[in-house]
């Protein structure tokens, strides 16, 4: 992620600790993670996982492999990730889903780390950004592409 990106990050996540994890993986459990999903885990979305564990960015969940408060109990991207697949949603079988929007559908990266969303509104997989860190600016922080 730039450094612009990743300051914008630690001030709004500065405003409420129960924003982010206390603590932050190592890069053995996010390496143990990405084989369990059966999908790499991009650079931006690592680095965010050894930044931040998980967070609560915006309006939206960003699922890692620590706890965050403000998120309740469903907060690991393995667990989130297992749910969909186990329930047959279309896509998530090749994603990692790190992200849900407010109706409950999922946001995942696919291996090449392109961002999809599953609507069940529509019922069809759209594309909503070409990276991690691209959906996190645009739809987490409101902010440019860059």
């Amino acid at each position: 992620m730039t450094r612009e990106t990743i300051q914008c990050l630690q001030g709004k996540l500065a405003e409420s600790p129960i924003l982010h994890a206390e603590s932050l993986p190592t890069d053995g459990e996010i390496d143990h993670a990405s084989e369990r999903l059966g999908v790499p885990f991009v650079a931006d979305y690592r680095q965010f996982l050894l930044l931040f564990g998980g967070a609560m960015v915006g309006p939206y969940p960003i699922f890692g492999l620590r706890p965050v408060e403000a998120m309740g109990s469903e907060w690991s991207v393995v667990d989130v990730t297992t749910r969909y697949r186990n329930d047959s949603v279309p896509g998530c079988d090749e994603w990692v889903v790190f992200s849900e929007d407010h109706s409950g559908n999922p946001i995942g990266m696919d291996p090449k780390g392109v961002v999809w969303i599953y609507d069940h509104d529509f019922g069809g997989i759209a594309l909503l950004a070409s990276g991690f860190e691209e959906y996190v600016r645009v739809q987490c922080l409101g902010l440019n592409a860059s």
